[in-house]
């Protein structure tokens, strides 16, 4: 077999996130060709029709999907969008469901519609009054960007003025999200053939954080390893007895929430949980991060797979 793998194009002076995505490329090519398989290489690129023509060269039998960001996510669509034109099978979501999933604001719309909890929210275009969110801790979040890009300790504010909340949403940019003060948890997911695994949750801790400091994964948590927010922030699957209905629970709703944005590929489902255990789902992100040292590595190793299986598992998908 033939496959192709797809990512963004590294910039010129790349980010860390940027960088992890390159990382994530070498990763996957070494498993795919100890699997045994043909491998190949192609940054992607907007110009469709060029993209269309360097693909079908390539004559691929698959395409290994890690395109991460396009115009931060909003564009993330057109991608596998792309590879339906041309009728040839790839991993991941679909071009309907990255669609769907990419756009923040539209994707919280969406699973508050179909009653799943999800923090609640405020956006510069919305008719809400601004008021019963004054006084009450926010966190400012892109409406369209992966990877904790943007999200710092100064994303969470409290409001006491609506003219500075309408102005720290001006231009349609962010939006504010009820800050929900507790534990943070993620939970991964696969499918294969039509059987779709939820993996054990785990929960992200803020080791020795000052009570004034936000318990978040920011964007130093996730990739500045020098930072106190990365080494002080660690992930772990050992819950106690007392948690169990709670694990439970997460993973019931990252299956309805997976399978609300189309149940293809693999997923990873993040959540607050407040100080009354209510779990609140932040986001659900399709084609998650499959670096070694990710999440969802992570989850795929605790049920028992190596790296290499795993991929093989995303590739029968």
């Amino acid at each position: 077999m033939r496959i192709l793998i797809v990512s963004d194009k590294l910039a010129q002076e790349p980010t860390k996130d940027e960088l992890d995505t390159a990382l994530e490329v070498r990763q996957v090519r070494k498993a795919l060709k100890a699997l045994g398989y043909e491998v190949f290489y192609l940054g992607f690129s907007l110009n469709l029709e060029r993209m269309k023509k360097r693909i079908l060269v390539s004559k691929p039998d698959l395409i290994f999907n890690l395109v991460e960001t396009l115009e931060g996510c909003r564009l993330l669509h057109l991608a596998p969008a792309l590879f339906e034109i041309m009728a040839i099978r790839f991993t991941g979501g679909d071009s309907h469901a990255l669609m769907l999933s990419s756009d923040k604001l539209f994707a919280k719309r969406l699973m508050h519609r179909e009653g799943l909890p999800t923090p609640a929210w405020l956006e510069a275009s919305s008719n809400e009054d601004f008021s019963r969110f004054l006084g009450h801790p926010l966190i400012i979040k892109p409406v369209a960007e992966e990877a904790s890009v943007g999200i710092t300790d100064a994303s969470v504010q409290t409001f006491h003025v609506e003219a500075s909340l309408a102005k720290a949403l001006a231009g349609g940019s962010h939006f504010a999200e009820t800050f929900i003060q507790g534990r943070e948890f993620s939970v991964s997911l696969l499918t294969v053939e039509g059987e779709t695994i939820v993996f054990d949750p785990a929960e992200m801790l803020f080791v020795d954080y000052p009570p004034d400091k936000p318990a978040i994964v920011g964007y130093e948590a996730k990739w500045e390893e020098a930072s106190f927010e990365y080494i002080h922030t660690q992930r772990t699957f050992s819950c106690s007895q007392e948690d169990e209905p709670l694990l439970k629970t997460l993973q019931e709703l990252s299956r309805k929430a997976f399978l609300l944005f189309g149940g293809k590929g693999y997923a990873r489902v993040d959540f607050r949980v407040d100080a009354l255990g209510a779990p609140y789902i932040l986001e659900v992100n399709l084609n998650p991060c499959i670096a070694q040292d990710s999440g969802f590595v992570a989850a795929a190793q605790r049920f028992g797979l190596t790296y290499d299986k795993m991929i093989s598992m995303i590739i029968k998908g």
